[in-house]
């Protein structure tokens, strides 16, 4: 009699199949990968890019100021303190309207706080200080002198000259000149880099535009609260606003080729 054939078992066919299909997708896989990578292609001007950050400050005379006066009232009876910090703002809105000050650009705060929170305090006393802080926004400078002739009088504590700024018109006249030059400078940068390497400045790839701008204001001035009445009546401090800067950046990224 014939010797029998033996028939494959079916887990080694099993298995066979299966090495099979996972070397089948591995080459699949791995032939993917080469087409998206493609590392036997050379680098083009898609792959070369530089960044540069331009930059530019403009110099302008501010065209706003603003004042922070601000006022302290002590005393036990604390409904007497409040009605004398009711009617000192009451006085002073009342005056820089008279002057011009638009409503609108007036703003009043007051907090008080008990004298138990101070360190050296009387343990008899119960007194409680208020404080009373105003918020005015003067357009132009003719009316900036005369907002501050009247507030010196009135014997504010800390700063009496306003802080000179831009409004919100002249700030955008502003950066629209800046902008201009920052993106002048970044292209600047940008060939010249591109030169001492070898290469020529291409398309943009990307724009950060108003990266890191800002305005750098002129601080000065007196503090008064010390001066007796009639020095306050004849003292007059000449505003001298001086130029503000306006700094602003624009960060380019340029393709090289």
């Amino acid at each position: 009699m014939p010797p029998e054939e033996k028939t494959p078992s079916k887990s080694k066919l099993s298995f066979s199949l299966d090495m099979r299909i996972i070397i089948a997708v591995l080459l699949i896989i791995i032939a993917g990968m080469l087409a998206v990578w493609k590392p036997w292609a050379s680098p083009n001007s898609n792959d070369r890019t530089v960044s540069v950050t331009g930059d530019a400050t403009v110099k302008a005379e501010p065209d706003e100021y603003l004042f922070y006066p601000s006022y302290q009232f002590k005393g036990a009876d604390k409904d007497a303190t409040l009605n004398q910090l009711t009617k000192k703002s009451n006085a002073i809105v009342a005056e820089l309207k008279k002057l011009g000050v638009q409503d609108s650009k007036i703003k009043t705060n007051s907090s008080g706080y008990g004298d138990y929170y101070s360190i050296s305090r009387d343990p008899e006393s119960d007194a409680t200080t208020y404080t009373l802080s105003l918020s005015v926004t003067v357009g132009n400078k003719d009316l900036a002198q005369k907002a501050q002739d009247y507030l010196v009088t009135t014997s504010p504590t800390g700063a009496v000259t306003p802080q000179p700024t831009f409004s919100d018109a002249k700030r955008k006249e502003l950066e629209a000149q800046a902008r201009d030059q920052a993106t002048k400078d970044a292209r600047s940068k940008a060939d010249q880099s591109a030169k001492n390497l070898g290469f020529k400045v291409g398309k943009v790839q990307k724009v950060s535009d108003g990266a890191g701008f800002g305005e750098i204001p002129y601080y000065g001035g007196i503090t008064d609260g010390a001066l007796s009445a009639a020095e306050q009546s004849k003292r007059q401090l000449t505003i001298q606003p001086g130029e503000n800067d306006l700094r602003y950046s624009v960060t380019v990224i340029y393709y090289l080729r």
